[in-house]
């Protein structure tokens, strides 16, 4: 495998990408007052509201809570001749509110006043064609934005896309730097490197940059949500961390009266990827290899109810890091990584550990669509716990219909219970948000 050894399969990707899409383009602007007229300003602004308590607290584990208000301003130009550049920034501000004993402070949502440029990109789109880089959200399986507070996620490096054939998309990324939800700059790291609000620290990768990540991908009908059948292939490298593959498929059976049920399954394989740091600076062990494999099933009532129940089970290799549970370096702690189990507190990842996990759910709307409010319950059988873990999820969203005067206004809250823990037994992470989109 020489090309993936030295990082030149996603260049080589991205250089057919261009071969195969360059064209001939047109200004879509006339002059510089269209220019400005057709330059798109979005963002939202949010307030949270977060509280964590334990049922029996420890010296490590006790009571917190932290408000936060900000959001983010995003500023879009107009293509011209293909290209158009775009600006993100993010911000979140205490207002003050915040326990004086830093120990209280829930410091996940931030905690504290930050200030930071997100995303700062020159894009490249003409027909099947797609180039965007450098600073930007990325949204893949393993590595996504985490938009679950007040900041995204955001990656230095460049991704591209190339859709040759209907519903059918290859696409490729290689990532430098990481900006966490709860930082305010780049760097050349991951949430296994210690100074992550949220993230799974090691401490012995302090002072040892890593070279980020590149990945690529075979698509198909996942440019549309609503496509019965939905599947991506990905080859993720995390360099000198592990090796990924990645397989994940739904077919949804269209009845045409709005009961349509649905199957999916996913399939990982994991290796450990040359010098790892893990194991070298870490002494945690490198990335086992394991198999991971997931199941699901569900019915869509559409519009107002999905019921869904769904299986993961991961690998175990003695000696390896987390006994071999598989490795995420930009979502481990965030409980983002895209698992069917995975909860709103955490998941197969943030336990690190391999085993079994179950999980039904329920989503219901209401009242033409603006209330929505979602119900779950996982249990979680992993090797090195004496005691099964369990979470229950309650989350609920109201949104102020168009036309209304606060259109664009919701307000959210999510409630997690965490059950089994052998040090502090029952986990309450309560998460309130009010959110203006415009």
């Amino acid at each position: 495998m020489p090309l993936i050894k030295n990082s030149l399969l996603p260049h080589i990707v991205f250089l057919l990408i261009g071969l195969l899409g360059a064209r001939t383009s047109h200004a879509e602007v006339d002059n510089i007052e269209d220019f400005f007229e057709q330059t798109v300003i979005q963002g939202h602004l949010r307030t949270y509201f977060f509280t964590r308590d334990y049922l029996n607290p420890t010296p490590y584990r006790i009571d917190q809570q932290a408000v936060s208000a900000g959001g983010y301003l995003g500023i879009l130009t107009p293509s011209v001749y293909g290209f158009q550049s775009g600006l993100t920034l993010y911000g979140a501000n205490s207002l003050g509110l915040n326990p004086v004993n830093p120990d209280q402070v829930d410091t996940t949502l931030p905690g504290n006043t930050l200030y930071a440029l997100g995303e700062a990109f020159l894009r490249y789109k003409d027909g099947i064609i797609t180039l965007q880089g450098p600073e930007q959200v990325i949204d893949t399986p393993w590595v996504g934005p985490a938009d679950g507070r007040m900041l995204q996620s955001t990656f230095r490096g460049f991704y591209g896309t190339l859709t040759p054939l209907e519903h059918v998309t290859l696409a490729g990324f290689r990532l430098t730097d990481f900006k966490g939800r709860d930082e305010g700059v780049f760097t050349p790291s991951n949430l296994y490197y210690p100074g992550y609000a949220g993230g799974s620290p090691v401490q012995g990768l302090q002072n040892h940059a890593t070279s980020g990540a590149q990945g690529v991908s075979l698509q198909y009908g996942m440019d549309k949500k609503d496509n019965p059948i939905r599947a991506q292939f990905w080859w993720n490298h995390f360099f000198n961390f592990s090796n990924l593959l990645w397989l994940d498929g739904r077919y949804t059976c269209k009845t045409g009266d709005g009961l349509n049920p649905f199957i999916g399954f996913q399939f990982a394989n994991q290796s450990g990827d040359g010098e790892n740091y893990l194991q070298l600076y870490g002494n945690q062990g490198k990335a086992g290899n394991v198999q991971a494999y997931g199941v699901i099933a569900g019915w869509d009532m559409l519009p107002w109810l999905s019921l869904q129940a769904a299986y993961n089970a991961v690998g175990a290799q003695t000696g390896a890091f987390a006994n071999g549970d598989l490795l995420s370096p930009y979502s481990t702690g965030y409980a983002t990584d895209p698992l069917y189990t995975t909860s709103m507190i955490g998941g197969m990842i943030e336990k690190q550990a391999p085993g079994q996990a179950y999980k039904v759910s329920a989503t219901a709307w209401l009242y033409d669509r603006q209330l929505k409010a979602l119900a779950s319950f996982a249990e979680y059988y992993v090797s090195p716990y004496t005691r099964n873990q369990s979470e229950f999820d309650l989350d609920i969203t109201y949104t102020f219909p168009k036309g209304h005067t606060l259109n664009g206004l919701s307000i959210r809250d999510r409630l997690g219970l965490l059950s089994g823990n052998p040090d502090y037994s029952q986990f309450y992470y309560n998460r309130v948000m009010i959110e203006y989109v415009f």
